[in-house]
């Protein structure tokens, strides 16, 4: 009786695995960064499940444009009536304008956080979906990593620039491994970010070159933005689980 051949013997490093398929790979040590495996690797992550990233988007994008004309249009009609016939806005009318703004900016957090999520997600190979992009579960960790760096980042801005720049550069994988690591605690998260950069400082760079990129690109065309940032959000992904030596997908 002759012996079966191995459909995996092409591939002897990764047993069990054809060549062709995304290959899981186990959590451990921390990995060396490469910049451009991490933009291809997101660019092949975001495109297996690219729909709903960009529905989405366009979610986000109709209700801000409809409530923000909600939010002008009195103040554009006061200002067309003349400063004579104008007339200060009544109390409901500011609790009005105020509650817009506020769901305006509910709804951007909520999606901005999960697309830090999904990103994570979506490079280890978990199904995502519409629904993704707006729960509001586990997402208090996150919110807070994520405030914290824009006020550490923002002081460092005020202080003649340079530090806020270097203070963007070392915190720029808070918001991925607030959801990869959240049982690391505040402390845990931002560590590990200054640990993945100062581990590979040129790699690190390079991303931040790609990101500058991706984002010039995006906004030359709306329709650009609607592949950019979420491949950005992929890539970012992608290089904070291979630096902090999480669990990921490798697609070939």
């Amino acid at each position: 009786m002759t012996r079966p051949e191995d459909p995996y013997a092409a591939n002897p490093g990764y047993p069990g695995y054809p060549a062709d398929l995304p290959r899981p790979v186990p959590p451990g040590e921390p990995r060396p960064l490469d910049a451009v495996e991490s933009l291809t690797q997101g660019t092949k992550a975001l495109f297996s499940n690219v729909l709903p990233w960009v529905l989405a988007m366009l979610i986000v994008l109709a209700v801000t444009v409809i409530l923000t004309v909600v939010l002008v249009a009195p103040v554009a009609l006061r200002e067309y009536a003349g400063e004579e016939q104008a007339v200060a806005m009544s109390p409901a009318t500011v609790a009005a304008l105020v509650l817009v703004w506020l769901i305006v900016f509910v709804l951007g957090m909520v999606w901005t956080l999960n697309v830090y999520r999904n990103a994570i997600r979506q490079v280890q190979g978990e199904p995502v979906d519409l629904s993704d992009f707006f729960r509001l579960r586990e997402l208090g960790v996150p919110f807070v990593a994520y405030v914290l760096m824009g006020l550490v980042t923002f002081v460092g801005m005020l202080l003649l620039v340079i530090p806020g720049l270097v203070a963007a550069v070392l915190l720029m994988f808070v918001p991925y491994l607030a959801f990869s690591r959240p049982e690391s605690g505040l402390s845990g998260i931002f560590r590990g970010s200054v640990d993945i950069v100062r581990a590979n400082p040129g790699h690190a760079l390079l991303l931040v070159l790609f990101s500058l990129l991706l984002n010039a690109v995006g906004s030359l065309t709306v329709v650009g933005v609607l592949i950019t940032a979420p491949l950005n959000a992929c890539m970012m992904a992608h290089a904070a689980l291979q630096g902090s030596g999480d669990r990921l997908v490798h697609r070939p």
